[in-house]
């Protein structure tokens, strides 16, 4: 049909239907555009941006939507699906890592994988 219209191949990670999600935390979206690992320090340097994309995603009020949260002593990052569903779930033992995770799934731009 037309070519405009052809659906984008779901990056790797990422769930069937994803789309990007609104961030409103303007200190995170400053830094979105740096390397993942740049995006990693910054949220060690700046915990309270990290804290505060945590609460962010706490507020939601909508489905499907990327998520982060506390679960015990680990974060979790992934996709929570209108049928009440996570997917494209990821563990981080730091919130810095979690909240670098959440801000590129988020945007759509990959996903963390922690360097060894």
């Amino acid at each position: 049909m037309w070519s405009w219209r052809r659906k984008k191949p779901i990056p790797e990670g990422f769930p069937e239907g994803f789309k990007v999600q609104r961030i409103g935390i303007s200190a995170a979206i400053a830094v979105s555009e740096l390397p993942a690992g740049d995006i990693a320090k910054f949220f060690r340097e700046h915990p309270e941006i990290a804290g505060a994309l945590l609460g962010e995603s706490y507020d939601k009020r909508f489905t499907p939507s990327s998520f982060i949260e506390e679960k015990g002593n680990l974060f979790r990052v992934g996709w929570f699906t209108r049928n009440a569903k996570y997917q494209c779930v990821q563990e981080f033992s730091t919130l810095a890592d979690a909240a670098t995770d959440y801000l590129l799934f988020s945007l759509g731009k990959g996903r963390w994988t922690l360097q060894k």
